[in-house]
């Protein structure tokens, strides 16, 4: 079975209705040749031993010593002698060891969350919180990720205001055209497989799984990274049980990657934004449109004209009109709306059903400013920064300190997201955002017709679709982390590492009276 890698500069050699093709005479399935599990389990020293037969072998020929619930050192026995001739510690590292990043399409910390605590993923500590941009979406997010210049739009469908027409679609996502994050990625599949993701997912993700086994494989030293947007369909169509099934396999991969590389690898696991886990139906907004006198258009003629692009099936939608003061207060009485932002002057205005917000941007922080009620919930988290003295006296609200005071609110560093949302995290952002109840959800009713009724999807500003996970061999990271921050942290982590001395570039041999392997 050939793999066809996609790489830096390269385009692929297959395209339309050839891709499926080749997909599916591809479609072995991934095989990582890693077992679901130890053959046997040992006591060693108060410590746990966990004995693998890798590659056929007759009797174990790797080991995992586990303290504490979590991996702590790889034994390895090549020759099948009983003895290990290597032994790493997992937490050691060297600065020439390559250092292996995946970042996987939609996954919900919470499911990550589930699976660490019954036993899975121990080569990594428990994960952190990593909170995605707003709307949260994959083009937005790998942007920050990978630290590249800025999207054309939220999605690849967007209006354009100087030219008053709709701009992109199905061709400009096939070409990469809202993508520059594309370059960065060491393996990624070939653009054009976006709409098999969805049509044909399980053979997406295992051709992508065959990718990055290859890629990391290969990665001799510096950063290898890869990205799936297979989990994103088994996520959509399948919901939580899609998505730990795949996880599972994702788990092998890394598995595998360690033992490959002897250990001397550091392995990251992330994913570009949360998932909801619910059912959503899809929602349009004419009828609150036009009960307040406006209308849904394709251009904006006159001020009665809403542009609402439908792309994919999200939970928010983009909204373009000349009035958005009017259009959002109409928008929040729709009931599958829960939340609408919009810029006026130097704020952003937060409109729910009841209630009314302003946020600005100060040198070191945020301010927030309730006008009627509290639409993002943070008054209770004001008030005890205030008590903290987080709060200077013109209202600044301190970055951090506000950051990590909501990593695990029900809208997570929400004046941070809003605000980029509409100043820089794009080129052409809307006039309008609302962020949606969870059961709902906006977008293309054709590509409603091709995959049924979503399981699960993401968008909004909503705890489950914004938080999702970091797993990592470098070691404990920070609760929670920033998406635009997560790649200087695990630097900064393995710089730490290292400087501490726990780096290796020869393994440890263990003494002859603690090798027996049986």
């Amino acid at each position: 079975m050939a793999i066809h890698l996609r790489h830096r500069r390269r385009r692929p050699a297959i395209r339309g209705p050839w891709l499926l093709i080749g997909l599916l005479a591809a479609g072995c399935g991934f095989d990582p040749r890693w077992p679901s599990g130890p053959s046997e389990t040992r006591e060693h020293h108060g410590d746990t031993l966990l004995a693998y037969r890798i590659d056929g072998a007759k009797r174990p020929n790797y080991f995992q010593r586990v303290r504490d619930g979590r991996v702590t050192a790889l034994h390895f026995d090549d020759n099948g002698d009983g003895q290990y001739e290597q032994t790493i510690e997992l937490s050691a590292d060297d600065p020439a060891w390559p250092h292996c990043v995946l970042v996987l399409d939609g996954v919900p910390f919470t499911t990550v969350d589930e699976m660490w605590r019954e036993g899975r993923f121990r080569i990594f500590p428990p994960p952190s919180r990593m909170i995605s941009v707003f709307p949260a979406m994959t083009d937005l997010a790998l942007t920050k990720i990978f630290g590249t210049p800025s999207c054309v739009a939220d999605q690849a469908l967007y209006f354009d205001a100087k030219s008053n027409q709709l701009m992109g679609g199905s061709m400009a996502y096939l070409r990469g055209r809202n993508a520059p994050w594309l370059p960065a990625v060491t393996y990624h599949a070939p653009q054009d497989i976006g709409a098999w993701a969805y049509l044909t997912p399980q053979s997406v993700f295992d051709r992508e799984m065959r990718g990055t086994l290859a890629t990391f494989r290969g990665a001799k030293s510096g950063l290898a990274s890869a990205y799936s947007i297979g989990t994103a369909g088994l996520g959509t169509r399948g919901g939580r049980d899609a998505i730990r099934r795949y996880l599972l396999e994702v788990e092998r991969l890394c598995e595998r990657v360690l033992f490959d590389h002897r250990g001397r690898v550091k392995i990251s696991l992330m994913a570009d934004h949360g998932h909801h886990l619910t059912r959503a139906r899809r929602v349009r907004f004419e009828p609150a449109l036009e009960q307040a006198g406006f209308r849904r258009a394709k251009r904006i003629d006159d001020d009665r004209d809403v542009v609402i692009p439908e792309y994919g099936l999200v939970t928010y939608a983009s909204v373009y009109t000349r009035r958005p003061a009017e259009v959002a207060t109409a928008l929040v009485n729709d009931p599958a709306v829960e939340l609408a932002a919009y810029r006026r002057g130097d704020v952003i205005v937060v409109r729910s059903k009841d209630g009314e917000a302003e946020i600005g941007r100060r040198e070191r922080g945020y301010s927030y400013r309730a006008v009627q009620g509290d639409p993002l919930q943070l008054a209770e988290i004001v008030a005890r920064l205030q008590s903290e003295g987080q709060i200077s006296a013109d209202g600044t609200i301190e970055d951090r300190p506000l950051f990590e005071a909501t990593a695990e609110h029900v809208y997570p560093d929400a004046l941070h997201r809003l605000w980029e949302s509409l100043h820089g995290l794009m080129q052409s952002p809307p006039d309008v955002y609302v962020s949606l109840r969870p059961d709902a959800c906006h977008g293309s009713r054709l590509f409603e017709l091709g995959i049924g009724r979503v399981a699960s999807t993401h968008g909004a500003l909503e705890r489950m679709n914004s938080t999702t996970f970091v797993l990592s061999t470098i070691g404990d990271l920070p609760a929670a982390i920033r998406i635009d921050d997560v790649l200087d942290v695990l630097h900064a982590a393995r710089r730490a590492a290292q400087g501490q001395g726990a780096s290796s570039t020869a393994p440890a041999t263990a003494p002859a009276d603690s090798t027996k392997s049986d």
